[in-house]
């Protein structure tokens, strides 16, 4: 973790299959975007407040995709009472106007756009399902924040992007044990689905993807996103950084579905301490 002040200021409030969200703040503006919105509007109020803000505060959210642990259907009664402005790729924004959410809400995108005049979102799209989703380089002042979730692999596309991206925190999905994936009790067409490359990345996949992007620069931290309650242990992944790449296990922070993670700053690089 860096000490110097942040440029921007990571806190995952859920990540998993029950609802996945997060909240980025600039150290020097009112701006306060929500990555995803997985979590009820109830859920998303009272996180909020634990950090001392209000819903008024939240000015802007962006999607990944519009499955409904990104997009909890309470958000269609509750965007007009917010007052945001919510953020969805042009491929996505058929499902996300069947969701309910009223287009006079919506800020369609396809490519890199702004948010206000401090924040840069860089997306690319990634293998999920049907629709793919969003993974995003985020740029604040002289910060770069990686965001890659529900993404079936790390595909040339991805890796590209990330890699002239730079980012200096990685937050990546570290979805499944595959041992215990193939041992479960799930039926087989969800273990292929999940393990076919269109579905989600595996505790060793997401290790190799950040691995490749430390070579490429300094990251002082990386977080877990999305890991299975069913096929995966925190114990278990921690283990495998401690073997494979002990260097960076130290900045490693495992998201949980039900817990938020401490805040993480995100500061342009420096050589982490």
């Amino acid at each position: 973790m860096r000490t110097t002040p942040e440029a921007m200021n990571l806190h995952v409030l859920a990540s998993g299959s029950r609802g996945n969200a997060a909240i980025l703040r600039l150290s020097d503006s009112p701006r306060c975007v929500m990555i995803d919105a997985g979590l009820s509007p109830r859920r998303t109020r009272h996180a909020l407040e634990a950090m001392g803000l209000s819903c008024h505060d939240l000015t802007d959210i962006v999607l990944t995709h519009a499955d409904s642990d990104h997009l909890h259907a309470g958000w269609a009664r509750a965007a007009p009472a917010w007052s945001l402005t919510m953020h969805a790729h042009q491929q996505h924004l058929d499902r996300v106007l069947r969701a309910g959410i009223a287009r006079e809400y919506l800020s369609p995108f396809d490519q890199t756009f702004a948010i206000g005049a401090e924040i840069e979102m860089a997306p690319v799209m990634a293998p999920h399902d049907v629709h793919g989703t969003v993974a995003f380089a985020i740029h604040a002042d002289e910060a770069t924040l990686g965001w890659a979730t529900d993404l079936g692999r790390f595909d040339a596309a991805v890796r590209s992007h990330f890699r002239r991206a730079s980012p200096d925190v990685m937050a990546i999905e570290s979805n499944y044990d595959e041992g215990m994936q193939v041992r479960s009790d799930r039926p087989a067409f969800l273990i292929d689905r999940i393990m076919g490359g269109y579905g989600h990345l595996s505790n060793v996949e997401a290790l190799e993807a950040v691995l490749e992007l430390d070579g490429a620069s300094t990251l002082t931290d990386v977080v877990l996103l999305h890991r299975s309650t069913q096929c995966n242990c925190p114990q278990l992944i921690e283990s495998l950084w401690q073997t494979r790449a002990p260097h960076l296990a130290r900045r490693v922070t495992i998201a949980s579905q039900d817990v938020p993670c401490d805040p993480i700053n995100v500061t342009a690089s420096q050589c982490p301490t």
